[in-house]
């Protein structure tokens, strides 16, 4: 996937895709990344870490509610009117990488399936090279995500592909445009749409795009089954935190006209720059979710100029984040969002809360990147304790009554079970 952009000021709050030609680092380890250290007086308060005895009555719970996806010669994808994928009639949230095949060859494309498949995730959006020559190539891909129970979002939209796989079990779907608020018009979008339908009413189609605050592109929403909203802030112009902002955009106008919001994350390095840290690269996925979002692609494990096979550096957070997501599914696909009130006026902490079968699932950020500080969020009815829900996750924030307080460190992103 070629990605076409520009790295935009902080006002803006404009996302593009990666047009740039990100320099991937030789070595495997993080890149030194300086955290400012606060003085407040808010973050005084040390933060805890969850421990596997703290969290295992909450993640039994939410494995148990979990549900295995059905066995089928066949697949169906469709969006339920809430924004929610549904493959073979059953909630699904994707999870996964976009794959610009093309910088690699067919070899390193299924290489790099099962090692998507590893870490966990269960989506890969990868390129085909060619309608014709790489039929045969792109099925044994498929027949290997089956397999390993991964989805696969084709990118690619000729007639001859759609006709030659789309019966196979392991289509999630077809991926008709990239950037196409620079490369292509919403009427363009939309005969696409109408075009790959027609030959394909059983899968959904996908387009991404850079939403803007000053231009939020509405156009575009309604023409694609599922829209991608671009956010790469690291070394790309903004802070970290507007993640928020514009996947809450995403969200809303996908509302509007019933289409599916996926997130398209950074994992990547701009050129002259750094990949996210953990510590970033989880904010930005928490943020997404807490926003609303349906699924989420992160750009990107291959492209001309990275390649996550050689940089390892975000191995461990990104399989624990596909870990997390996998026990929060069906939470988020069928579970109720509410936004919870803070102390927090300016948006550094936010709060939401998913009730699901009866239960109450809390998650707070702290939305400062550079200090850690004390939050109050206000949750709808009382409660008697907060259980963790992820080991080595942070913790530590109390409840009394309706309230729930405590000190919280820079970016930290806080799970818990109400009760």
């Amino acid at each position: 996937m070629k990605k076409t952009g520009f790295v935009l000021g902080t006002l803006a709050l404009l996302m593009v895709g990666c047009s740039t030609t990100p320099t991937p680092t030789p070595t495997v380890s993080m890149p030194t990344v300086s955290t400012p250290v606060s003085h407040s007086s808010e973050d005084s308060a040390a933060e805890t870490t969850a421990t596997p005895e703290q969290v295992s009555a909450a993640s039994n719970t939410l494995e148990a509610l979990a549900l295995s996806p059905a066995s089928s010669a066949t697949s169906t994808t469709n969006v339920r009117a809430d924004g929610t994928l549904l493959a073979n009639n059953q909630a699904m949230f994707p999870m996964g990488f976009y794959h610009v095949s093309w910088a690699g060859n067919e070899t390193r494309r299924m290489r790099d399936m099962n090692a998507i498949a590893d870490m966990g995730f269960n989506t890969m959006n990868a390129t085909m090279f060619d309608p014709e020559v790489d039929l045969e190539g792109y099925r044994k891909l498929l027949d290997a995500a089956q397999k390993r129970g991964m989805k696969l979002m084709v990118e690619d939209f000729n007639a001859t592909s759609i006709q030659a796989l789309k019966s196979h079990p392991a289509v999630l779907g077809w991926m008709i445009a990239d950037d196409c608020h620079n490369l292509i018009t919403p009427d363009e979008l939309h005969r696409r749409h109408l075009a790959t339908k027609a030959l394909d009413s059983q899968h959904i189609t996908y387009t991404s795009l850079a939403l803007n605050i000053f231009d939020r592109r509405n156009e575009y929403f309604g023409y694609a089954d599922a829209v991608g909203d671009q956010a790469y802030p690291v070394d790309g112009g903004d802070s970290v935190n507007f993640v928020h902002g514009v996947m809450k955009i995403l969200v809303a106008q996908s509302a509007a006209k019933k289409t599916m919001p996926i997130a398209n994350l950074q994992a990547f390095r701009w050129e002259n720059g750094r990949y996210p840290t953990p510590s970033e690269l989880n904010s930005m996925t928490n943020q997404a979710l807490a926003a609303g979002v349906k699924g989420i692609l992160y750009y990107t494990y291959l492209d001309p100029t990275n390649d996550l096979a050689k940089y390892t550096g975000l191995n461990t957070e990104l399989k624990s984040l596909a870990r997390e997501v996998k026990l929060l599914a069906p939470v988020l696909t069928n579970g109720q969002r509410s936004v919870l009130k803070t102390n927090r006026t300016d948006d550094q902490a936010i709060a939401h809360l998913w009730t699901y079968q009866n239960r109450r699932y809390l998650q707070v950020i702290n939305m400062n990147e550079t200090k850690g500080q004390t939050v109050k969020v206000q949750l709808p009815s009382s409660a008697t304790k907060l259980l963790p829900l992820f080991a080595g996750r942070p913790s530590g924030l109390k409840v009394s009554g309706s309230t729930v307080t405590g000190s919280m460190t820079t970016l930290a992103v806080h799970w818990y079970e109400v009760q």
